[in-house]
């Protein structure tokens, strides 16, 4: 079980986007939800951050796309929050900014925008860590 949860959001493509953050102190456990909000089987190599489109709306009356990220709490730095970003962001911008999204460019509302998420996380991280070693305080 998740120990906190928030909701964060952006308006930078146009219109209100959603993500449902999740904190777990147990990898396994946000393994397993992670797996039971898809349907699909336990994947044991899950790592401290999943992304995910929930199918659902908060608040209503807006009907749009939300995203349920999960992070643990033993990896929670700036590359995996991030890459995670990276992966409801491309979701938002997709939906709202890609027409005929229902083509194929399906796929990569899905979440086949790894190396993208990856690139994103590891340059976030790196900067992050030489500005703070410089003796820069990073701000929200």
């Amino acid at each position: 079980m998740f120990e906190h949860r928030f909701r964060v959001a952006t308006s930078q493509t146009g219109h209100r986007r959603q993500v449902q953050v999740l904190i777990y102190s147990d990898r396994q456990e946000l393994a397993a939800a992670h797996a039971a909000h898809r349907g699909i089987p336990v994947q044991e190599d899950t790592a401290g951050g999943v992304a995910f489109r929930g199918g659902w709306w908060w608040p209503k009356p807006d009907p749009y796309p939300i995203v349920v990220m999960r992070l643990w709490t033993e990896q929670l730095t700036t590359r995996t929050i991030a890459h995670e970003s990276t992966h409801a962001a491309a979701l938002f911008f997709l939906t709202d900014n890609v027409t005929g999204w229902n083509s194929r460019a399906r796929t990569y509302l899905l979440g086949d925008h790894e190396p993208l998420a990856y690139a994103i996380g590891d340059l976030t991280g790196q900067i992050t860590a030489r500005l703070m070693r410089a003796g820069y305080q990073v701000r929200p």
